[in-house]
């Protein structure tokens, strides 16, 4: 017998037991989990032929000419603080050079200095990207960042943001309402404070003080799992240009109702299911998202809103009916809920009605990191819910929403280690930290954008899509003749153009 006949045995035989067991009522439903995605490991690698890395490069100009125009045309709209006498170099050579450090994937400013700034390098890409007259200094784009108000960059990008939710492509993708899942994170940290609007942290104790740059930050996931950069509201205890000594330092949960005013303003009212951690489990935000008229759900720790829990023990010893167990894929889950549990919070006694969920799974771990024997692994996850919970939805809304917080701490893999260099300090002024971060938020996106699409999936697969960034890039700059590529990006485009944009699963 093959292994692939093997295979086949044990699934047939794992299928008939859990038949047995929906019979039984044991379990009473079961759902297959989605495999990985994984990169081809064939030897070798992606040997493309010269005129398949032409044909990639044109793709992938091509895709590039539809979004970059009008994102140049947006962002040409702040102003520019220079003297017209002394400018050398434009506004949108400086803004599409700051995108081009983050589509490149370059490490830091030297490094762009380094690989992207050299004469034939410059020749090459200017085929390519019209819009890049000159090749300016790295330290030349910092003291634009300086001086300009980094806001604009966000305000742009939102815009692009707000297109793209607007689209065909995205109404294709996401037919319901928008995933958002929001989460904080530290950019940078130093031993010493190099800005005032840094946040302190064991100020006062010797050898400890610790001063760091922290963020809130936004992702928009779509139905097919595809993560995209939403904003970002960046801490900081200067305030409007303020700095009060008698309030406390800016932390997350004023942070968060900063974004989410941000993000109501680009996304609305209604229409909108965000997913939080533990740290917002608390009656202001749920306000918040019920006053947006927003979907949540929220992961809620033992520790957190002692009544609610409380309430919970209580009624779940009455109401033996709200209890499911399911079979996903190799893990058993027992889910558990009540609904209409009162909270009162606050100096006014607001209530609020919240609905928890509690899940305990479990699973056999075959080959533990360990290298011990196979043995079995329990987890205990809770949520609080916007809706009602019922035998129908709450599946669905605990593995399909909830368990998709996730992708956030995903998106930061991808951002601090896998090209965008998140935790890098690209400038120690916090107004140009700022701008370097909102060009890095554009660059991930376009990125995102341009390896999702069907046209060149064929290379993603193969290359991975570190490995397609970074050899498209060494095929520009290297000097790859197109002649169909180097004409496709010189037409101007007034507004972005999504059509093009066949997304593939994430």
């Amino acid at each position: 017998m093959t292994c692939k006949e093997k295979r086949k045995a044990k699934q047939d035989e794992r299928d008939i037991k859990t038949a047995q067991e929906i019979l039984s009522g044991q379990v009473k439903i079961h759902y297959e989990r989605p495999p990985k995605p994984a990169q081809a490991n064939r030897k070798g690698g992606c040997n493309n032929t010269e005129e398949e890395n032409e044909y990639m490069v044109e793709q992938f100009v091509r895709l590039l000419s539809f979004i970059l125009p009008a994102i140049l045309e947006l962002l040409s709209a702040i102003e520019d603080p220079r003297s017209p006498k002394k400018i050398k170099h434009s506004f949108a050579t400086l803004m599409v050079y700051g995108i081009v450090i983050f589509l490149s994937h370059m490490s830091s400013r030297r490094a762009a200095n380094r690989e992207l700034a050299g004469d034939i390098s410059f020749e090459h890409l200017r085929e390519y990207i019209p819009q890049l007259e000159t090749m300016p200094h790295a330290d030349t784009l910092n003291r634009l960042l300086i001086a300009i108000d980094p806001e604009g960059i966000e305000k742009s990008y939102g815009e692009i943001i707000l297109q793209f939710i607007r689209s065909g492509t995205f109404l294709k993708l996401n037919p319901s309402r928008a995933l958002v899942v929001i989460d904080g994170t530290q950019k940078l940290s130093r031993n010493y404070c190099w800005d005032t609007n840094a946040l302190g942290r064991n100020e006062g104790i010797p050898d400890k003080e610790r001063y760091r740059a922290y963020t809130l930050e936004s992702v928009l996931v779509l139905e097919d799992g595809t993560t995209m950069p939403l904003l970002t509201e960046i801490l900081e205890n200067e305030i409007y240009g303020k700095l009060d000594s008698k309030q406390k330092q800016d932390c997350e949960q004023k942070a968060f109702m900063r974004l989410t005013e941000k993000l109501m303003k680009l996304l609305g009212k209604g229409c909108v299911t965000v997913v939080l951690d533990g740290l917002y489990a608390t009656g202001p935000v749920i306000s918040r998202c019920e006053a947006y008229g927003w979907d949540y759900m929220i992961a809620l720790k033992n520790g957190n809103l002692k009544t609610v829990w409380r309430d919970y023990e209580g009624l779940r010893k009455i109401e033996p009916e709200n209890i499911l167990e399911v079979q996903w894929g190799d893990r058993s889950q027992i889910y558990q809920w009540s609904n209409s549990l009162e909270y009162i919070y606050g100096n006014n006694h607001k209530k609020l009605s919240l609905n928890l969920v509690v899940c305990n799974e479990s699973w056999l771990e075959m080959h533990p990191r360990s290298g011990g024997k196979p043995e079995l692994k329990k987890s205990k996850y809770a949520w609080l819910s916007s809706e009602k919970l019922t035998p129908e939805n709450v599946f669905k809304r605990c593995t399909k929403i909830a368990r998709y917080r996730w992708r956030i701490e995903n998106n930061f893999l991808i951002e601090k280690h896998q090209g965008y260099n998140y935790s890098h300090c690209y400038s120690y002024d916090w107004n140009a930290m700022k701008g370097y971060h909102y060009l890095m938020k554009i660059g991930h996106f376009l990125n995102v954008l341009i390896t999702h699409s069907s046209l060149i999936k064929e290379y993603v697969t193969c290359l991975g899509i570190r490995g397609f960034i970074k050899k498209v890039w060494i095929l520009l700059t290297g000097g790859i003749h197109n002649s169909r590529a180097n004409s496709l990006i010189k037409v101007p485009k007034a507004k972005i153009s999504f059509c093009m944009f066949k997304l593939i699963p994430g």
